[in-house]
């Protein structure tokens, strides 16, 4: 058997939501639990000339106060005349008032004879318990209706009214008879009808508040990155402009004649590989370069390094040449040889040994930098350089190994990483395993 349900699908409404769109009030301050805010006047007069269509009874919708607020639908002549005159206008409008006022107490559907002797119907619309107004309806005559059906004849009688109401009385023989239960299964079906659709309306409205909450967070979110872009856009002009790549060639490059001049031949082979390393790091590069020349520079930045420390570093590059052919992602090799000096041999204060050592295996490039440091582990490091905050040269360090790392799975997929392994007092090893024919893994 087929479900009320299934005859008029809603989709539910979580209540927190639902409670608080019927808490709030609209952009102009209208109490969303107003019924000409939640279905609109045209909305409610169309609903009215469907449900007339298909029962035959007359229709008006009033608020809460029971006034009405839509054009009246389908009224017999009977009524319509009697309600254009002045004398009897306020009796029917009371009976309607009654009608819903009944209605919003009891919260169901009240049924009752107008002053008129018509049966009528007032429906309410209830939503979690807010009473919003009613459908009135009816205006038929039925003779079965048991004693217990108000009859508001009684109570709201008045001579002149029923003056003016007797010059019509051929118009209520026009008026259809029903029977009280055929009355009773119409006026029931209305309110599941109406009251399914207010739950429609209300599910509509709140989809569409919260719609319009995310829009407008989404557009607030929209206008906090335009901000934050334009400010890192600035920040990146200023980097470029006090980085100014061919002031510092150019000064590195007067010292060096200095030098020359001055019989320095240290220092002049010194700022020599100084301004080779230089001119590699601020030259422009694609995405992928070839190894030979990441290793030159890996070997400038080593020759730098030996320099400043002497005996305390040694370094050796085990690469064969057919593999320095390759290509790999630009400075993702670099920022682990730094971190073996850094971290590894200068933490030491004998020193100790760097390694690059390369390989291939199954289409596959290893490469593998080795430290003969103290094998630290990073909370080790991390509390060793604690005091000195982010102001230290293995805070820039870090900052490029998680760049690399980031690099190569934004190009190979997340099953691509760079493994760095520590064991106390061995050392520091850092492992990068890059697809031979990576451009087939770029999307």
């Amino acid at each position: 058997m087929m479900e009320y349900n299934d005859l008029f699908p809603t989709d539910r409404v979580e209540p927190d939501l639902l409670d608080m769109y019927l808490n709030s009030a609209d952009e102009n301050g209208v109490n969303k639990l107003d019924i000409i805010y939640l279905f609109g006047k045209e909305k409610l007069e169309n609903i009215q000339k469907s449900l007339s269509k298909a029962t035959g009874l007359a229709f008006v919708t009033v608020d809460f106060r029971g006034e009405p607020i839509t054009e009246s639908t389908s009224f017999c002549h009977f009524c319509s005349r009697v309600r254009n005159d002045p004398s009897a206008f306020e009796r029917c409008k009371s009976s309607d008032a009654f009608g819903s006022i009944q209605a919003a107490v009891t919260k169901k559907t009240n049924v009752y004879f107008c002053p008129c002797g018509l049966l009528e119907v007032a429906i309410p619309i209830i939503v979690r318990g807010h009473y919003l107004g009613g459908f009135i309806g009816g205006q038929i005559r039925c003779h079965d209706a048991p004693d217990t059906v108000s009859r508001l004849s009684s109570v709201m009688h008045s001579n002149r009214s029923e003056e003016s109401i007797n010059q019509y009385q051929d118009l209520m023989e026009e008026i259809p008879i029903y029977s009280y239960e055929k009355f009773l299964d119409i006026a029931n079906l209305v309110f599941l009808v109406i009251n399914q659709l207010t739950e429609n309306e209300i599910s509509q409205h709140v989809q569409e508040d919260a719609l319009k909450k995310k829009i407008k967070k989404c557009q607030s979110l929209n206008q906090r990155y335009i901000k934050e872009n334009m400010q890192k856009t600035r920040e990146l002009q200023e980097v470029k402009v006090n980085c100014n790549e061919f002031e510092i060639l150019d000064l590195l490059t007067s010292l060096m004649n200095l030098s020359i001049i001055e019989h320095a031949p240290r220092t002049s082979e010194l700022l020599g590989i100084l301004i080779d390393y230089a001119r590699y790091k601020y030259t422009e590069k694609g995405t992928f370069v070839p190894l030979a020349g990441e290793v030159e520079q890996a070997v400038r930045y080593l020759e730098i390094q030996q320099k400043k420390l002497g005996e305390r570093l040694t370094f050796s590059v085990q690469i064969p040449e057919e593999m320095q052919l390759k290509t790999i992602p630009a400075g993702i090799l670099l920022p682990f040889i730094k971190n073996a000096v850094y971290n590894g041999v200068m933490l030491q204060k004998e020193g100790g040994a760097v390694t690059i050592r390369g390989f291939q295996r199954e289409q596959e490039l290893v490469l593998e930098i080795s430290d003969t440091g103290p094998g630290m582990s990073q909370s080790e490091i991390d509390i060793r350089y604690e005091v000195h905050k982010d102001m230290h040269e293995g805070r820039f360090i870090d900052l490029g190994m998680e760049y690399a790392r980031e690099k190569v799975k934004q190009l190979f997929g997340e099953d691509h990483d760079i493994i760095t392994e520590s064991i106390r007092s061995k050392g520091c090893k850092s492992i990068l395993v890059l697809p031979e024919h990576h451009e087939e893994g770029i999307e």
